[in-house]
């Protein structure tokens, strides 16, 4: 399982002003071989305020670190209508991201964390599926995948959304994956909440297929976690339900910010090795 990081794991460095090539390439030396690069987090290769990424600084990047494999992930209200491809940050998330490609294909992730799980519970599932249609059909032009993943919704309410864009989507269906972290299950934001939602039942449910990456995260007294120890998620059942559908990878760290960061990632790697997850790469 190729193993990797979302560049928000890094805030701490960012912030302290160390240079996010610098980290790249710390992350390379250590065998990390994914790197989601998460607005907010793109230090000198986003712009200030609004954070929009720079494609004429990223176009570079793929070459500088041929070893990594690179999305890029933007938060948008993609589950509230009327939101379409022409929206600023999802043009310059589309550029990046064709940008970051290098070998490989072009990867845009969306994450939406302006829509309550209230407000989608109550939508017009078929809609906002049709708008997704759109978004997809935009990153399809470019060679590329759109991943989306559930953040405040409920699960139930998300997963139909994606379920009906695939089908809406034709033969560009297997563009549209899912980018999916079972610890997000836990902290939705619902006012008619899913009774004893299970993310083993969850993880069982899906297909290897559609699933374009796993984030790896522990939540802990409500919190989550600078490290992946045991928590409120089971990753020893999870690293063998993960086997039993043949998810393969790519799974990347989104563990909370922290000043030492690389040690606590090498600990949450010998964790979850223990538990039976297969991630490859990372030696410490």
């Amino acid at each position: 399982m190729l193993t990797g990081i979302v560049s928000n794991c890094w805030k701490a460095q960012l912030d302290a002003g160390l240079p996010l090539d610098d980290l790249l390439a710390e992350a390379s030396r250590r065998g990390y071989r994914a790197v989601e690069l998460r607005q907010t987090c793109l230090g000198e290769y986003e712009t200030h305020g609004d954070h929009l990424p720079i494609a004429e600084r990223l176009q570079n990047v793929p070459s500088r670190f041929p070893q990594i494999r690179f999305n890029v992930a933007i938060d948008v209200p993609f589950l509230t209508v009327p939101f379409d491809q022409s929206d600023p940050l999802f043009v310059a998330g589309c550029r990046a991201a064709d940008a970051l490609a290098g070998e490989s294909f072009p990867h845009l992730r969306l994450v939406d964390l302006s829509t309550s799980g209230e407000q989608l519970d109550r939508s017009d599932i078929g809609r906002i599926a049709a708008s997704v249609v759109k978004l997809v059909e935009a990153v399809t032009e470019l060679g590329g995948v759109l991943s989306i993943e559930q953040s405040r919704q409920s699960w139930r309410s998300f997963h139909s959304v994606w379920d009906t864009a695939r089908g809406l989507s034709g033969a560009n269906a297997d563009r549209l994956r899912l980018c999916y972290d079972p610890c997000n299950l836990l902290i939705a934001d619902r006012t008619t909440p899913e009774i004893d939602i299970d993310p083993d039942q969850v993880t069982a449910s899906l297909t290897a297929e559609c699933v374009s990456m796993l984030h790896l995260k522990q939540r802990r007294a409500g919190d989550i976690c600078p490290d992946i120890r045991d928590g409120a998620i089971d990753w020893r059942e999870q690293a063998a339900i993960l086997r039993r559908i043949g998810f393969d990878g790519p799974a990347l760290f989104e563990v909370a910010p922290h000043g030492r960061v690389w040690k606590l990632l090498d600990d949450s790697i010998n964790y979850l090795r223990q538990q039976g997850l297969n991630i490859a790469g990372p030696d410490g």
